[in-house]
């Protein structure tokens, strides 16, 4: 089961957050599209991010699943 780690917060652009998700960046955004991840944080027209936390709790949900 994963732990939130202690002091590891922070954000990720899209790219980071599939490597942290262990997806593709096409399936990442579909993922985001599809809603299965929450929306992200809109820092300019072409800049999006994620909190680290927000991405934890995909994956914890999907442990949950399985």
């Amino acid at each position: 089961m994963l732990q939130p780690q202690a002091g590891k917060t922070g954000v990720m652009r899209a790219k980071a957050g599939a490597a942290f998700l262990g997806i593709g960046v096409s399936t990442f955004w579909k993922w985001h599209s599809e809603g299965k991840i929450p929306p992200g944080i809109r820092l300019s027209a072409r800049c999006t991010v994620w909190r680290r936390e927000a991405l934890e709790s995909v994956l914890v949900q999907a442990e949950g699943v399985q």
